[in-house]
């Protein structure tokens, strides 16, 4: 079985599936947000990721680098953080301001949760009609960061492979837009990474986060053939990309495949 992946689309405006936009209570990449904000079918704050939102809003507004604005579909959460008078803000533009409480689930899996169900609430009457099974496919790009407290980036990756094992949190895919990078979770199998000039820089990672596995590339300039990877032993960090097409497969379990962006998507906004 052979998966593509075409990240470029999501940086260009030319996706492979329709997605949503999750914006943590993290540090924006104001650039990379702007690249991928104009053809989000949802945006989605997580709680006080409204007030970063809010941030690169007011930035845009001001006419920095001809940034996009657009009102956030819905703010989801406990709401323990989100600034009243940002609440408030977007709530007199339309957004739906939700509060769930719930103390068993992060604001992370609670928008995901949201997302799913509106993509089936959309999309899946007229597949209803039809007495076909409800399955849109809606694809989530979560901007969030790698560089600040080390548990909530090790929780933004684990967050990453749980969407990847819960339908009812995700049919799509779902990829990690950081400070410097585009990471997401290799599919099973061969995965082919077709790529495009200008929008990724030359290193690459491919991590073994939930264990051991025999790791096959061609592409890169340091190719391996089921070269053992695992934390505590090697791990192929730093590698570069030296063609238009990585193809990648793996014996073990799945792991996390990182790129780095083009420098010019890489500045952030507080």
């Amino acid at each position: 079985m052979v998966t593509d992946w075409h990240p470029c689309g999501l940086l260009n405006s030319k996706p492979t599936h329709p997605y949503a936009i999750i914006v943590l209570n993290q540090p924006v990449n104001k650039h990379a947000l702007n690249a991928v904000i104009g053809s989000a079918s949802l945006l989605v704050c997580a709680d006080a990721g409204a007030d970063r939102l809010y941030k690169y809003d007011k930035a845009a507004q001001n006419g920095v680098s001809k940034l996009k604005r657009r009102v956030p579909d819905a703010i989801i959460g406990d709401l323990d953080s989100l600034t009243e008078a940002v609440g408030e803000h977007y709530r007199s533009l339309g957004t739906e301001v939700i509060k769930d409480p719930d103390q068993y689930s992060t604001d992370f899996t609670k928008c995901l949760k949201w997302i799913r169900d509106w993509a089936i609430t959309k999309h899946g009457h007229d597949a209803s009609d039809r007495g076909e099974e409800i399955q849109p496919i809606m694809d989530v790009v979560v901007l969030g960061g790698l560089g600040g407290r080390v548990d909530q980036g090790f929780s933004q990756v684990h967050h990453l492979f749980m969407a990847e094992n819960q339908p009812a949190l995700l049919r799509g895919r779902i990829y990690l837009l950081s400070e410097q990078s585009l990471s997401f979770v290799l599919a099973d199998g061969r995965n082919r990474i077709h790529l495009e000039p200008g929008y990724f820089a030359e290193n690459v990672g491919i991590l073994p986060i939930l264990g051991r596995i025999l790791l096959t590339t061609k592409g890169l300039e340091w190719d391996v053939e089921r070269w053992p990877t695992e934390f505590g032993g090697q791990v192929s960090t730093s590698n570069h990309i030296r063609s238009s097409e990585i193809d990648i497969s793996f014996e073990g379990p799945r792991p996390l495949f990182t790129l780095e962006l083009d420098k010019r998507l890489t500045v952030t906004c507080e």
